[in-house]
């Protein structure tokens, strides 16, 4: 009856291992990054914004991305931007917003996609771009109101492991208990 109980429970064990969820990459989480709005160019630091180092949690990191008029919330793979006022930015250069990993503890950042649920006019992949380290936003001449959302889901180059090793080894002591059964009956 104990071998029974033991083939079961290695069989509810295989099946966990093998229901696990699949691996996901989470390239924010815990890590710090600076934020830095850019105005009329790339190498214009604009003063009316939370220009820093932030920690990403749960919260709002960037309370004034520029002059009070949106905020940023980064999660484990998403950079959610919320606009309160009705205005448009103006065309330029660049005018627009860098995320950099300050401390090279991201893997390198590998797609930045923009999510079903960003309803700014006009904007569209051409206004990002990434390298290992940054991700950048170009806003130039676009407009949003205080109902535009923009979404974004950031993938790196790393991968949080599936537990192929466990389901493998699972199994393995799944396959050994039914042949220890059958040696007992025979």
């Amino acid at each position: 009856m104990n071998s029974m109980k033991s083939l079961v429970a290695a069989g509810f064990a295989a099946a966990a291992l093998v229901a696990a969820p699949a691996a996901h990459s989470a390239p924010f989480w815990g890590e710090t990054v600076n934020y830095t709005y850019y105005f009329p160019t790339s190498g214009n630091t604009y003063g009316y914004s939370d220009n820093g180092n932030v920690v990403v949690g749960a919260g709002v990191e960037v309370a004034n991305m520029v002059d009070n008029v949106a905020s940023m919330d980064i999660s484990d793979t998403n950079i959610r931007v919320d606009f309160r006022a009705d205005s448009s930015f103006v065309g330029s250069a660049f005018n627009g917003w860098v995320l950099t990993d300050v401390l090279s503890s991201i893997d390198a950042f590998t797609s930045v996609t923009i999510d079903a649920i960003t309803n700014m006019a006009g904007f569209s992949s051409s206004n990002i771009s990434f390298d290992a380290d940054h991700i950048r936003v170009n806003w130039q001449g676009l407009s949003f109101n205080r109902d535009t959302v923009v979404s974004l889901t950031v993938s790196s180059g790393s991968k949080i492991p599936e537990p192929s090793a466990l389901i493998l080894m699972g199994l393995g002591l799944l396959g050994a208990a039914g042949v220890a059964r059958l040696r007992r009956r025979g």
